[in-house]
């Protein structure tokens, strides 16, 4: 398992979440803890031209964003930014 952390830039912006992407967003973070290199769930590497880096980026949602870095040695992935087009 890993702890997915959120920082003092990305908190509010989980906070500011509509009501509908709550559920989606939660399944986000059960996915982060499990699996967060798990590409058939849309974890993308942001550049595709290294596709093992650790910055991730991953849809939620019918309108949801979330970038997101993998610390593999610590077992932790931190949010960085999540992003609501809806």
């Amino acid at each position: 398992m890993y702890e997915v952390t959120t920082d003092d830039e990305s908190q509010p912006q989980v906070d500011a979440l509509p009501p509908e992407a709550l559920a989606a967003f939660a399944e986000l973070r059960v996915m982060l803890e499990t699996a967060p290199w798990n590409v058939e769930r849309n974890g993308q590497p942001v550049r595709e031209d290294h596709p093992d880096r650790p910055v991730r980026v991953m849809w939620f949602g019918t309108d949801g964003m979330a970038v997101y870095l993998i610390l593999k040695d610590q077992r932790r992935v931190d949010i960085l930014r999540v992003i609501w087009a809806g």
